[in-house]
């Protein structure tokens, strides 16, 4: 990484969840405040006076976070950022990506194998071709060992958003590619550890638009399950998802549309073993409302059997991102959330398996600004790590990274 990078690290808090308003967070929305405590929390600047994100997350046996996303540099827009950071969010390592046309470039997502090496989804912008897919293996030193990209045949936008391994040696990866003729398709793809590929396909929705596919999950027969978002003529954006088997055949899908036309999206997806559920979130347009928080479940079969939305007290943009599962079967989520106070906030929330909520807290950033979630990742014990991005008083992004502790 650049020197031109900076820290900013926000002293160990450990609050009780009420008292969170000392450190940027708390409860809204007339919600139990909730049992969050804020361990620590850093930001990081790119140096370049632009935007910096942080998206994927994901935890490795000792401890270590490892995060991908980007930083603006100046003269090559926006490059791939992955580091390393240890429980304590102390930096162990960090590189950058810059691609071919010296453009945008953003990294998404991050899987781990058994082996110490990640795996990161993206994209890159090269020459005469706009963004194309990008995958990455690295080894846990951050040391790039080989790299892909896919060119859809629009030579147009074609980006990768989620990753995950399956144990055995295979990587499914999940994003959008540009077709002659068919705008913005969904794309599946399943890889080796080498990154060779083994098989892909792509969905088309029935609006020939614009279809995305985001995230992924698996159960315990190799069933793949995709969230993600499709077209449709008359409703507009709306939610998708679909089953597909280890050769990518799709088995079902699934589309849920919104009591508006406006956009509905399907974001963070898991598959709980223990009663074969399937839990989604993402962001669903209800009327007068706005975007409002959404979570629901499914049977294997992608039947709808519950959902629920939360609309922030400020009726503006409620998205959940992210969803992560603990031991006793509690579901955590990341996002952005609408507040008298602060506007756009950091959300972070705690709902049982029949999607109660249970207990949320929000942090706003330094400037009151636009603050978003965006990963999280359950730690040891009751510990969890989130990652986003907060606003500066500069009116710019800084990535930001946070450890929270769940009280008992």
């Amino acid at each position: 990484m650049k020197n031109s990078l900076k820290i900013s690290r926000v002293g160990i808090c450990l609050l009780l969840a009420a008292a969170l308003t000392a450190c940027g967070g708390g409860g809204g929305g007339g919600e139990p405040p909730g049992r969050f405590s804020l361990v620590e929390s850093i930001s990081v600047d790119g140096g370049a006076n632009g935007n910096d994100w942080a998206a994927g997350v994901a935890l490795d046996g000792s401890g270590n976070l490892f995060v991908t996303g980007y930083v603006t540099v100046s003269g090559q827009g926006t490059n791939i950022w992955l580091a390393k950071y240890d429980s304590d969010l102390v930096l162990q390592a960090s590189t950058t990506l810059n691609g071919s046309a010296n453009a945008d470039d953003w990294g998404y997502a991050i899987a781990l194998d058994g082996s110490g090496h990640l795996y990161v989804v993206g994209y890159v912008t090269e020459a005469g071709q706009d963004h194309n897919i990008w995958l990455a293996k690295y080894d846990s030193n951050l040391v790039l060992r080989k790299q892909i990209t896919v060119n859809g045949s629009a030579n147009s936008i074609d980006e990768g958003y989620g990753i995950i391994f399956d144990g055995a040696g295979n990587l499914y990866v999940a994003g959008t590619v540009a077709e002659t003729g068919q705008g913005y398709n969904i794309w599946i793809a399943r890889y080796d550890t080498n990154l060779n590929l083994l098989v892909s396909t792509t969905i088309n929705g029935p609006g020939n638009n614009t279809d995305k596919g985001r995230f992924l999950a698996l159960d315990g027969s190799g069933n793949l399950f995709v969230s993600g978002s499709v077209t449709q003529a008359g409703s507009g954006y709306d939610i998708w998802l679909g089953k597909f088997d280890t050769s990518l055949n799709l088995l079902k899908q699934s589309i849920v549309a919104g009591p508006t036309t406006g956009e509905d999206k399907g974001y963070g997806i898991l598959f709980d073993r223990t009663n074969d559920t399937l839990y989604v979130t993402g962001t669903l347009t209800e009327p007068g409302q706005g975007y409002n928080i959404w979570l629901a479940t499914f049977d294997i079969d992608l039947n709808l059997l519950k959902s629920v939305t939360r609309n922030g007290p400020v009726n503006g943009e409620d998205v959940s991102y992210s969803m992560v599962l603990d031991r006793s079967r509690n579901l955590y989520q990341t996002g952005v959330y609408t507040e008298n106070r602060g506007g756009s906030n950091v959300w972070i929330a705690e709902y049982n398996t029949n999607l109660k909520l249970q207990f949320h807290t929000t942090y706003d950033g330094p400037a009151n600004g636009y603050d978003s979630g965006a990963g999280i990742v359950r730690g040891l014990s009751q510990d969890l790590y989130v990652s986003g991005f907060v606003t500066e008083a500069s009116g710019d992004y800084d990535i930001w990274l946070a450890h929270y502790r769940v009280s008992l």
